[in-house]
């Protein structure tokens, strides 16, 4: 008698694990500074000054922050930059060529990573930037309430 051969079972199924993640009270606060002030916070951190996003620890050690909060201009130097000549849609911030920039905001001792999106024929490091913000409006608490950083000059 020959051996009964059976089709294997099968089950397809989507499994889901909902949660909500919670931007902590350092992170929370730099965003909502955006969102509802249009205004760009930093910490005083050890050994590394005032830090833009705020971390509310130190890189260098782990040790927690001094835990002071320091207003930074909107405004700043391009420290570092890489340009995107072909945006691929759903993965860059934008859809047109823009560059990627590392901006030392007047008031901070680190840099802030974000975008430039026009004049980049003229973008070098040492571009003096001005944040381009969205209409208070359209702010949801995201580092994009500011739309990108413009060339000042």
């Amino acid at each position: 008698m020959p051996p009964i051969i059976e089709e294997p079972l099968e089950a397809r199924q989507a499994l889901e694990f909902p949660y909500k993640h919670s931007t902590g009270p350092v992170i929370g606060r730099f965003l909502a500074g955006l969102k509802e002030q249009g205004l760009i916070w930093g910490r005083r951190t050890k050994g590394l000054g005032v830090v833009v996003p705020p971390l509310g620890y130190s890189e260098l050690d782990g040790s927690d922050d001094e835990g002071i909060w320091v207003q930074v201009a909107d405004r700043g130097v391009v420290t570092a930059f890489a340009k995107v000549h072909q945006p691929l849609e759903g993965l860059h911030p934008c859809t047109t060529p823009f560059a990627f920039v590392l901006v030392k905001l007047e008031g901070a001792d680190t840099p802030m990573a974000h975008i430039v999106t026009d004049g980049l024929d003229r973008l070098k490091v040492g571009s003096r930037v001005i944040a381009h913000w969205k209409p208070a409006e359209e702010r949801i608490g995201s580092i994009k309430d500011i739309a990108a950083f413009r060339l000042a000059e």
